[in-house]
């Protein structure tokens, strides 16, 4: 058998309707799982920009078409409750959570600005964190009962080269990753043997659902001059990745942080 066939099991995957999201969740399905994506509705600016928020149903009707079950939820990450209430859906939808794939956050939202700390707010800092580091505990935390009940799971969670040194002007967002780093080495012992959790850093990822004019990047902050490998990253470098994380592929790999940032240091 395939060490990366993942027939007969569930992933949910936050943030799933776009993006990064996006590209592990059908790669997920391409790879036999059934795949339930978490995606919110999108919100008034209260403080930062506007984002883009697709819809899910267009990514479970893509699931659907590989003759995989896809199940869409509205749910707010950030939210315990909105967590716990998903799990039991999901539980009651599909029998079993087997993969859970933490890629929700941003570097900016409708709550939150990015930019240097001197022009940050603690509200920025709140909303950061909540998005970006609160909301993998509260999934975690839902889903991990059930993985543990089961005897077996898998916990991928979405990091960030921001996270693993200085990230001037991107410290909210890299304060919060480096503590989604932290929970992944903390989850990964006290969840072992029967839940591995591992980690992807990833670095510049460009994506035909990113802003087309990032509100607060300075110009020629995403370009390719410091990455050996010149030239940013795509969705697929790391839904491949994801794939063989959360795979029979990884069964002895768990409290990994795997960087995919073209060689960026």
């Amino acid at each position: 058998m395939d060490s990366m066939d993942l027939s007969g099991r569930v992933a949910i995957v936050t943030g799933g309707s776009q993006g990064i999201g996006r590209s592990i969740a059908l790669t997920l399905a391409k790879a036999g799982a059934d795949v339930v994506i978490i995606a919110r509705l999108p919100e008034s600016v209260s403080l930062g920009t506007e984002r883009i928020h697709k819809p899910v149903d267009p990514v479970v009707d893509e699931i659907r078409s590989m003759d995989r079950r896809g199940l869409g939820i509205i749910a707010d990450v950030r939210d315990p409750e909105q967590m716990h209430a998903m799990a039991k859906e999901v539980i009651h939808e599909m029998g079993q959570i087997d993969i859970l794939v933490n890629n929700a956050g941003a570097t900016w939202g409708e709550t939150f600005r990015m930019g240097p700390l001197l022009e940050m707010t603690s509200g920025d800092l709140d909303e950061c964190l909540n998005l970006n580091l609160k909301s993998f505990f509260h999934a975690s935390s839902a889903v991990a009962p059930y993985m543990l009940s089961q005897g077996k799971g898998t916990i991928l969670n979405m990091a960030s080269a921001s996270g693993q040194g200085a990230s001037p002007g991107n410290g909210l967002y890299g304060a919060a990753k480096a503590g989604v780093i932290s929970f992944t080495l903390t989850m990964a012992q006290e969840w072992a043997p029967k839940i591995r959790v591992n980690a992807i850093a990833p670095g510049t990822i460009a994506h035909a659902d990113r802003a087309a004019v990032h509100p607060y990047a300075p110009p020629g902050s995403r370009g390719p001059n410091n990455i050996p490998l010149g030239r940013t990253g795509d969705a697929d470098d790391i839904s491949g990745a994801a794939l063989y994380l959360v795979s029979d592929a990884a069964s002895y790999t768990t409290g990994a942080v795997i960087d995919i940032n073209g060689g960026r240091q």
